[in-house]
């Protein structure tokens, strides 16, 4: 009976590929244009030449830090922070021109790993599934106690940044409003490429991927040695794919239902198509493992975002003053919240150890609640920690905005208000929402916000005791 459903749903999805695969044919003019950017070999190369200088960075701080004995400290952020001031102190010592240079230099590997970050952090939730019945049996109560512990400590985080910038804003700064949305942007056309190099290569990936839908469904009358081919293919497909064709979906929508959501079911359900031939997860092997070593590389990069948005935040003494206090005290209450509220059992929102630990990285970007997971014990799931903080992140995009006008006590009206707000409680998120808005000023804090408030988070996690006391009051060794 399992048999014949199986080869069922492979007729099925093989008839569909085939369909696909048949009307998308002309398509294949556009394959090349995976491999050269806007048809150019020269931008490509730059593109892969500053990529791999990045992850090579990374990968080389990551070393440094093993050899100094420094293992808790996350490359990650080392790599992102070092980077940052390095271009700093070249600035400092042979100018802003020299520096920028420099920066330039890295922009396409930046810009490359940044657009494409959703793919990186889309194998910890492709596997959420595995690791929700792992769990025990909670009953709804728990469940429910979660839900609503997320969305108050979002509020909660939200607001008390929100007042602490508003406190701290420097009144001679002339407040701005926030832009209204930008109009869409029509795909460029030229003679030679009739839609854009996003179009371009979304259009080569959907063909790419009924063909290898097709080939996985064909696979009982091929040879072995192509199943394998034919499922990572399989696979590769449906995560750019389903990636790229949700970021078509009105911004309203995607603020609800994020790209990301989107392409960690399309490759849960790929995965198992194509089952054991090819696992998502194989010993580094894998599709999954694959794009997920790439993560580092592109959170490193966001030091150079860092370093070109710094006259939003740095520059001026009391915008760093009022941005590195409320990232500072935001990094520290989050923590601080969610081991009294949901940690604690005597909270009345307390939760399971399970699924509370998971909890205290809500509000930092998913790179560093990853490795701030392995930091606070097995018990401390990443995948869940990646859930927890893409709910909050999208609260945070709907909803931001929308809290800090509510209340007069709020300067709403100022983008450095706006910016760190959100980029302390709703990270790349709600740093997204806010591009979405057109309120470019406050998205380009809310940037270095989400930096600065996930260095705090991380550095008191280093501290003595913090994480032995928060395990000890979750009833573990």
């Amino acid at each position: 009976m399992a048999d014949s459903k199986v080869t069922s749903l492979r007729g099925a999805v093989g008839a569909a590929a085939a369909i696909v695969l048949i009307s998308r044919v002309r398509d294949v003019r556009h394959l090349p244009r995976l491999v050269l950017d806007k048809g150019s070999p020269t931008q490509s190369l730059q593109i892969l030449a500053s990529s791999i200088a990045i992850y090579g960075y990374e990968r080389f701080v990551a070393m440094i830090l093993r050899r100094l004995g420094l293992t808790r400290m996350p490359s990650t952020l080392a790599a992102m922070l070092s980077l940052f001031a390095a271009l700093r102190s070249v600035q400092k010592l042979q100018g802003r021109e020299t520096s920028d240079r420099l920066a330039e230099l890295l922009k396409p590997g930046v810009d490359f790993l940044g657009k494409w970050m959703g793919l990186f952090l889309a194998p910890p939730l492709a596997s959420l599934d595995a690791s929700i019945a792992r769990l025990p049996p909670y009953s709804g109560k728990v469940w429910a106690n979660t839900t609503a512990f997320l969305g108050l400590g979002w509020g909660a985080t939200h607001a008390a940044a929100g007042g602490v910038a508003s406190s701290l804003v420097s009144a001679e700064r002339a407040p701005a409003k926030a832009a209204a949305p930008a109009a869409a942007a029509k795909p460029a056309t030229n003679g030679n490429h009739e839609v854009s190099q996003d179009e371009a290569v979304r259009r080569s990936w959907v063909l790419l991927g009924a063909a290898g839908f097709l080939g996985v469904a064909c696979s009982p009358a091929l040879p072995l040695v192509l199943h394998r081919p034919f499922g990572i293919l399989c696979e590769m497909s449906t995560t750019v794919c389903s990636f790229t064709l949700a970021k078509l979906l009105p911004d309203t929508i995607q603020r609800v239902l994020h790209p990301l959501v989107v392409c960690a079911v399309s490759s849960n359900l790929s995965s198992r198509f194509v089952g054991p031939v090819a696992p998502y997860f194989d010993e580094g092997r894998g599709v999954g493992d694959r794009f997920f070593q790439w993560l580092p590389a592109a959170v490193t990069g966001l030091g150079v975002r860092m370093y070109n948005t710094t006259d939003k935040w740095l520059d001026n003494a009391d915008d760093f003053k009022c941005v590195l206090a409320t990232c500072s005290a935001s990094g520290c209450f989050s923590i601080f919240l969610t081991t009294l509220g949901a940690v604690n059992p005597m909270s009345p929102l307390g939760v399971p150890a399970p699924l509370s630990l998971p909890l205290l990285h809500r509000s930092v970007m998913s790179a560093l609640g990853i490795e701030g997971s392995q930091a606070i014990g097995p018990e401390c799931d990443p995948k869940l920690a990646v859930a927890s903080i893409l709910i909050t992140g999208c609260i945070g995009a709907s909803l931001g905005n929308s809290l800090l006008n509510a209340f007069p006590v709020f300067r709403a009206s100022s983008p450095l208000v706006r910016g760190v707000a959100m980029g302390c409680s709703a990270h790349s998120i709600g740093t997204a929402g806010l591009i979405s808005l057109g309120d470019t000023d406050a998205a380009a804090i809310s940037g270095a916000s989400m930096c600065l408030a996930g260095t705090m988070h991380t550095l008191v996690l280093q501290l003595p005791g913090v994480v032995t006391g928060i395990r000890s009051l979750a009833g573990l060794k």
